[in-house]
């Protein structure tokens, strides 16, 4: 049964690495390939892993499949380690637990942070069960490098550390975990430099200048909803359920209880003065598969039914990102279909260095066009191109041809993908003096 489970992965993979070439780049799959064009300690938006790994697999032919294929693998090897770690008889759950997630499924479908996110937290809670069974030196080291890659994935890591320690202080009485944290601090001192060096622009970006929200009943409603969807869809109350009403019976399960409660509580009081995004909890999808793999719940038939149904209509669901938007009626659809021809079109009525307004529209022009297209961010939020605008390479200083979403300008009306209304304005003379009249 268990060799069956690790082979029925095999054609999931051939499925979803054709799947990841039927569809275009997000705008920020674009802007993250980007990255990995340049790569660096850091980034404005994001630590550097999400441009490593599209960086990896850059000896493919230039595709979406290329820029994809790196987060199809993890994803799969992060069922294997969470079906490593459960009872042989439960780990047919692991599999369909993780596909009914929402998130966790199609997060192997774009190249973004959060997969590797939740790779890393996978890998911590791998590293962290033997640390607290074992105590031996393949759990520190692994513990060593595990939470460093955790920040460099997405800084949300520092919840899972924190809310272990937590849940077991006791961990502050061992002498090797100083030695964890003196070894992570060594391996994440290259980005804490780079941010350093860049003012702490990121930190400062998420922490200081995303916009606040007044209190609103309604938006921690939909947080509330949102926790119970992305947990399995339909089955997503009874994880929970599992989650609250059973009681740990190891220190690693009650580390993984910490985590998952935690963590949407940390988020839950944030919600009162701040939006939140979906995505920002997707690596709970470890510690609550694993805690709730072997609860008694999924004993009901009623219950095992009910997966089966989240997992079908989770699995189903992916054909409609190879759908076009006008034939499914699904607007959010069009940021994956049409932008490649967009962006010829745009190269045919430019016949001078194209400069974009916004690091979308330059990143999806830079992909398409295989040529370095910069964001000028006039009246945009400060990202990536701010950084790069010294590079000649990406920064035109003669006459140019800009694509705005700016209004105010007059110039040829252009029509994205999405059905937005931009503007095509051929700017001549030289750019430092054009930049300041803008």
């Amino acid at each position: 049964m268990t060799k069956i489970l690790y082979l029925s992965l095999i054609p999931l993979l051939l499925f979803h690495l054709w799947l990841a070439g039927q569809f275009e780049l997000a705008h920020d799959e674009a802007y993250y390939w980007l990255f990995s064009q340049h790569l660096d300690w850091g980034y404005f938006d994001h630590p550097p892993v999400v441009a490593l790994i599209i960086k990896m697999f850059s000896f493919l032919p230039h595709s979406e499949i290329a820029v994809r294929c790196g987060f199809i693998l993890i994803q799969l090897v992060t069922v294997v380690i969470l079906m490593s770690m459960v009872n042989v008889r439960r780990q047919w759950l692991v599999i369909m637990l993780f596909f009914a997630f929402p998130l966790a499924s199609y997060a192997g479908l774009f190249a973004l942070p959060d997969l590797p996110l939740l790779f890393m937290t996978t890998v911590y809670c791998w590293f962290l069960k033997r640390y607290l069974e074992k105590n031996d030196i393949i759990s520190v080291l692994g513990l060593s490098v595990a939470i460093p890659l955790l920040f460099y994935s997405k800084y949300h890591g520092i919840l899972v550390i924190f809310f272990t320690i937590v849940a077991l202080p006791k961990l502050l009485q061992r002498k090797n975990f100083y030695l964890i944290t003196l070894l992570s601090v060594l391996l994440f001192m290259p980005h804490v430099i780079w941010q350093y060096q860049h003012d702490f622009s990121t930190l400062r970006y998420h922490f200081l200048e995303r916009p606040k929200a007044n209190f609103s009943f309604i938006r921690l409603a939909e947080y509330i909803g949102a926790q119970l969807f992305l947990a399995g869809l339909f089955v997503g109350p009874v994880v929970w359920l599992s989650i609250m009403k059973k009681r740990p019976q190891t220190d690693f399960q009650k580390s993984l209880k910490w985590i998952s409660l935690g963590t949407v509580i940390f988020f839950f009081v944030s919600t009162f003065s701040k939006k939140f995004e979906a995505n920002w909890t997707i690596f709970l999808t470890a510690p609550l598969i694993l805690y709730s793999a072997d609860s008694y719940f999924w004993d009901n038939p009623w219950i095992r039914r009910l997966l089966f149904v989240s997992l079908g209509m989770v699995f189903f669901l992916r054909i409609l990102l190879v759908i076009r938007p006008e034939a499914s009626n699904i607007k959010r659809t069009a940021e994956f279909h049409g932008w490649k021809n967009w962006s010829k079109l745009i190269q045919q009525k430019c016949d001078k260095p194209i400069l974009a307004n916004t690091y979308q529209m330059a990143s999806k022009l830079s992909f398409y066009l295989e040529k370095p297209i910069h964001a000028l961010n006039y009246n945009s939020r400060k990202n990536q191109f701010d950084f790069w605008a010294p590079d000649k390479a990406y920064y035109p200083t003669k006459d140019v041809c800009y694509i705005t979403d700016k209004s105010q300008f007059i110039g040829e009306e252009v029509l994205t993908p999405d059905g937005k209304k931009l503007k095509l304005l051929r700017l001549t003379g030289p750019w430092e003096l054009k930049q300041k009249s803008l």
